[in-house]
């Protein structure tokens, strides 16, 4: 893993945290990004080799920054060899008591704004000639789960 540069989205908790950890014990260079800089700054912290890791503040949602948060990503250590769609969040309530709103952000995260980082991606990755992505997804879209109508 040493020399790898490896961008991972939704790396303030959960996959993406214990993904920067791991990943940065071996060896490679980390951009962290998510909405919450102060705890990504906790994550950069806790990790064994911190000075390996930058910090990339992410919004999926703000779809107009997505291509300056790309560029400003593979500028940081001149490459990225692997981006990690990790960022989304999840819905938990009866489908009765939850406001459209809720699904519209759902969308918007978890598959539009995974989408739009993935094409501003790559054309740094067709640049550089290599390049993967890693897309984490969850199994509820082939299983249902009760309060989770919309997820």
């Amino acid at each position: 893993m040493e020399e790898k540069v490896i961008w991972i989205t939704g790396a303030s908790s959960g996959i993406g945290e214990a993904l920067t950890y791991q990943l940065n014990a071996l060896g490679a260079k980390i951009i962290a990004s998510a909405r919450r800089e102060s705890v990504l700054t906790q994550v950069k912290n806790n990790c064994k080799n911190p000075d390996n890791v930058e910090i990339l503040p992410l919004d999926l949602t703000n779809f107009s920054s997505l291509e300056e948060i790309t560029d400003t990503a593979f500028s940081l250590f001149g490459k990225i060899d692997v981006l990690i769609n990790n960022g989304g969040l999840s819905q938990r309530s009866l489908i009765v008591e939850t406001k459209f709103e809720v699904y519209q952000q759902m969308i918007d995260v978890n598959y539009l704004g995974t989408i739009k980082l993935t094409k501003h991606a790559l054309p740094h990755f067709i640049k550089q000639k290599r390049g993967h992505y890693v897309t984490i997804t969850s199994l509820m879209g082939k299983f249902s789960s009760p309060y989770r109508s919309g997820y």
